[in-house]
């Protein structure tokens, strides 16, 4: 399957935001799988938020707050990593 899968990382103070736009609903499980790895893996727990605009505009959306995620450099490795394991080569930056 071709890798169709946009990002775009979102920072401010105390809030830290990376969305991901597909056209397969199907890449939902994908990413959603990746996810729970990652949880994991990094003992943190971000927001996951799924919207399907129409059949073919999907946005996975995770989102870290607080000062436990932002004050440390966890939630930029899990970021990096998830786009790694989801084959995502370059990420826009707001």
């Amino acid at each position: 399957m071709a890798n169709n899968k946009i990002a775009n990382v979102r920072m401010e103070e105390g809030y830290m935001r990376l969305t991901i736009e597909y056209h397969n609903p199907m890449e939902k499980a994908e990413i959603c799988k990746n996810v729970a790895l990652l949880e994991q893996k990094f003992n943190i727990y971000p927001e996951v938020i799924h919207r399907r605009e129409n059949k073919s505009d999907c946005f996975s959306s995770i989102e870290f707050s607080g000062e436990e995620y932002i004050c440390s450099r966890t939630c930029g490795d899990f970021i990096e990593e998830l786009l790694k394991e989801l084959d995502i080569k370059k990420c826009e930056r707001d």
